[in-house]
């Protein structure tokens, strides 16, 4: 192993666990508000539905970048300030969030129209109908949207060190650069090389679980 290679890869698992951390963090965020919001835009009341279509419009029609740099930059100008893990958090669980109500919804109103209405002769509120009656059987139908969800997640984390977070793409440019000025030498191929393994590994499983889950739907 070259004298530089331990080093370098001691800082790149430093990275790796911010990353992780991140992932977790933005897909637990997401799944949990994008369920509520996607249940709400299947609300009898159109004030309400019209609340969460604002919500789920904006921050999907925002490219992340745009947000990551509008939670960093522009919140402290109005005195609002948070570090640089937070406001990864914060915009990827936004985006996410907007995307998986969409899903939601679609999933709920996939459901046969006289489940609902069966539920309602039985004395169901909108409430009950929901969590007793469409959500379970929405989730089924949800799962590879939501599992595609979770992989452009995971991969979007990347964009978080454009505000500075030292995630695994943030410490693998710098180890480049501390190589470059001591050595001369980048050493940027197996460096990033290493980095594209790790997002391939975790992705590749996920995406073809997708895959799998939904030719056993159809």
């Amino acid at each position: 192993m070259p004298p530089w290679a331990g080093p370098v890869a001691s800082y790149l698992a430093t990275g790796l666990r911010e990353t992780a951390l991140l992932a977790l963090a933005s897909i637990a965020a997401s799944l949990l508000l994008g369920t509520l919001l996607g249940a709400v835009l299947t609300q009898p009341s159109r004030a309400v539905r019209a609340v969460a279509r604002a919500y789920v419009e904006i921050w999907r029609g925002l490219p992340i970048i745009i947000i990551l740099y509008f939670i960093f930059f522009v919140l402290p100008i109005i005195g609002i300030r948070v570090d640089t893990f937070s406001a990864a958090v914060i915009g990827l669980s936004l985006w996410g969030s907007a995307n998986m109500a969409e899903v939601v919804r679609g999933a709920v109103q996939s459901v046969p129209r006289g489940q609902a209405e069966a539920a309602a002769a039985l004395g169901f509120s909108w409430t009950g109908r929901m969590r007793h009656v469409l959500l379970p059987q929405a989730a089924r139908r949800a799962l590879p949207p939501v599992i595609g969800l979770v992989v452009n997640l995971t991969q979007q984390t990347s964009l978080a060190a454009v505000i500075g977070l030292l995630d695994i793409l943030e410490a693998s440019q710098r180890s480049i650069e501390r190589l470059t000025l001591s050595g001369g030498s980048s050493h940027a191929v197996p460096i990033l090389g290493a980095v594209l393994a790790v997002f391939f590994v975790i992705c590749l499983p996920l995406t073809m679980l997708s895959r799998w889950y939904e030719r056993r739907l159809h």
